[in-house]
């Protein structure tokens, strides 16, 4: 995985803990949903560079 798309994903997740402490579902969600949007992102990375590599 990019080290740049970790350090974001980590970023929102605790954006996304804090939001849940402080008991803001909806906003915990949007950042739940940024999160995912990141990882299927990564995943697409790696998947093109594994087509590449085989090539």
């Amino acid at each position: 995985m990019d080290i740049e798309l970790e350090r974001r994903i980590e970023l929102l997740e605790q954006q996304r803990d804090n939001a849940m402490r402080i008991r803001c579902p909806l906003v915990a969600k949007k950042y739940q949903r940024m999160i995912d949007e990141l990882a299927k992102e990564s995943r697409n990375r790696s998947t093109d560079k594994a087509e590449h590599a085989k090539q």
